[in-house]
């Protein structure tokens, strides 16, 4: 019996080892440009399971990837994969780096610099025509292929006030103006790939999204990919 489940489990794991790296050569493929690709069989004895034509769920990872000019750090999760590269449901994330954020807003965020505050997105810089140093704290909200940032409170000269209160202070209503809502445009997102949702964290942005895979569209280079994995 010892001898038996040695094989067994052994035979799992090189099959498991085999399919993992087939999916990170198919992932590279389609991902052109990204770095450290990265997936790993999720389901207990996954190797087993490709034998019989699936492999159940499946985590994927890489940096570096490109849409619309972002940089941006992906993890993926999908699940009821089959050796046919097909999946009844998944989820991903995209982390943006702050620094990245702030090249997007571009001229027309201020000078205002993303960060994070262990909760929020905080912006910190100047405001108004007088440049008042202030530190702004906002809120996320999106749709399917936006991001938009509110300013909800801003601290500037040791007081900490609601936007709406800073906007009915005398003098104050030119700082206030600078604090408008910011929407970042994610383009256009890949057929059956679909923004939920947003939060700060240390690291970045974390973009959450939901993954149709029926709705996926393969395009040319995933046909080309896929080739290429019959061919290997």
């Amino acid at each position: 019996m010892a001898a038996l489940t040695l094989m067994v489990v052994g035979t799992n794991l090189l099959v498991e080892r085999k399919a993992e790296e087939r999916i990170a050569e198919a992932v590279e493929c389609r991902l052109v440009g990204a770095s450290d690709v990265h997936a790993e069989l999720g389901s207990a004895f996954a190797g087993l399971r490709a034998v019989a034509g699936t492999v159940g769920t499946v985590h994927i990872s890489a940096n570096h990837v490109r849409h619309e000019g972002f940089d941006v750090a992906l993890t993926a999760n999908l699940y009821g994969v089959s050796t046919t590269g097909d999946a009844t449901s998944g989820s991903a994330t995209a982390t943006v780096d702050y620094a990245e954020l702030g090249k997007r807003f571009g001229g027309a965020g201020g000078g205002m610099t993303p960060a994070s505050d262990g909760t929020h997105l905080v912006l910190t810089g100047t405001a108004g025509e007088s440049e008042v140093p202030v530190t702004v704290v906002t809120d996320l909200s999106t749709t399917s292929h936006t991001v938009t940032i509110t300013p909800s409170s801003v601290s500037v000269l040791g007081k900490r006030l609601s936007v709406s209160a800073l906007a009915a202070m005398p003098g104050a209503s030119g700082v206030a103006d600078g604090l408008k809502p910011r929407t970042v445009e994610l383009g256009a997102l890949p057929a059956g790939v679909r923004l939920t949702g947003a939060r700060a964290a240390t690291d970045g942005l974390v973009l959450r999204f939901a993954l149709s895979p029926e709705k996926m569209e393969k395009g040319e280079s995933g046909a080309a990919c896929a080739s290429a994995g019959k061919r290997a």
